[in-house]
């Protein structure tokens, strides 16, 4: 940071992305959308093949700043010199609205508000039956939470989401989130999964993504809830799946409905939480990429209730004249364009929107 001295005070320069308010910036590479974008990014639900319908997006304008040590242990309690960011994006895209390089810690700060319309509580005197959490779909590359002034969780991985469960910590009315991010791309004594990512990109290597640059969400869940759901559907009309309790050990029932474009349930089956399991559907319509179908499913295990999908399709290797080749449901199909690694020159690893 500059400084300049005047009458004996010292007075911050701050560069452009620490002063004011979000802008897009220009990219290197502009093109028509880059002054299109809006303050509400990417309002789609994110987690379509495990949804819920009680969730709220955090994604928008937050707050950030530079960080001065790899490892947070509380957050910083000085905001003075916050500078919007648009969440979730690359600190080094224009999209961001800051467009630096070289960027190693940093720190994010948000508010929110749950309002009176999610019924939780962290009261020790009148335990909750329902939870918070709080998802990340993608931090680059370590990420320190802090809810409320307390630690709240840390992940290490720049290409998975993640969850914390925000109950402990939260209050009602305005709660405040901080997130240290922490990118050791190309730095000494450090080996990090970063693809083609460099701080010194050329030919075929790429500009760093260091940030929140996938969605931030919350979501309410009871407190034994579905965690995750496997699901895969033959061609011949077998459905084979599990579904994962938050309670690891639980063998709580559970129920799984295939429902069709119409919303009719064409089979239902029971079975039991964290057991793979198997059952059959007649003569369903298969998915391929020529005529790609879909079914609906709904998933309960106690209390909760979420929604997914999946396709009826057999994806195997045959002979045909002689050559081995993949087959989708027993015929060849040509796959066109298996290397696709184009970056957007505004986003970098993130797209402006869907």
């Amino acid at each position: 940071m500059r400084v300049a001295c005047f009458t004996g005070l010292v007075v911050p320069l701050l560069s452009h992305h620490l002063a004011w308010a979000y802008q897009v910036q220009t990219p290197p590479l502009d093109t028509d959308w880059t002054y299109k974008v809006g303050k509400d990014p990417w309002p789609e639900y994110p987690r379509p093949l495990l949804q819920r319908d009680n969730w709220q997006s955090l994604n928008g304008i937050w707050k950030w700043r530079s960080a001065t040590t790899a490892v947070a242990d509380a957050p910083p309690q000085d905001d003075a010199y916050l500078a919007d960011v648009l969440v979730p994006s690359c600190l080094e895209s224009g999209l961001s609205g800051v467009q630096e390089q070289n960027l190693t810690q940093v720190w994010f700060q948000t508010k929110f508000d749950l309002g009176n319309q999610w019924q939780w509580s962290n009261s020790s005197s009148n335990p909750s039956s329902e939870k918070v959490l709080l998802n990340f779909e993608a931090v680059d590359y370590e990420a320190t939470v802090f809810i409320n002034g307390q630690k709240a969780g840390f992940h290490r991985g720049g290409y998975w989401r993640f969850t914390v469960d925000a109950t402990p910590f939260l209050k009602r009315g305005v709660n405040t989130l901080h997130v240290h991010v922490f990118d050791p791309t190309d730095l000494d004594g450090y080996v990090v999964p970063v693809g083609k990512q460099t701080r010194n990109p050329s030919h075929i290597f790429y500009t760093p993504c260091t940030g929140i640059w996938q969605s931030v969400w919350l979501e309410t869940v009871p407190a034994t809830h579905i965690k995750k759901i496997d699901v895969a559907a033959g061609a011949d009309g077998t459905v084979n799946a599990t579904v994962w309790s938050s309670k690891k050990h639980s063998s709580d029932p559970v129920t799984i409905s295939v429902v069709d474009d119409s919303g009719k349930v064409i089979a239902s089956h029971k079975a039991t939480a964290n057991e793979n399991f198997e059952f059959t559907v007649d003569s369903p319509k298969l998915w391929s990429p020529s005529d790609p179908n879909l079914y609906n499913l709904t998933v309960t295990l106690g209390k909760d209730e979420v929604t997914s999908y999946t396709g009826f399709r057999t994806i195997s290797v045959g002979e045909v004249d002689g050559v081995k080749r993949p087959l989708i449901n027993g015929e060849f199909e040509f796959l066109f364009g298996t290397l696709d690694q184009v970056r957007s020159s505004f986003g970098l690893t993130i797209s402006s929107s869907e």
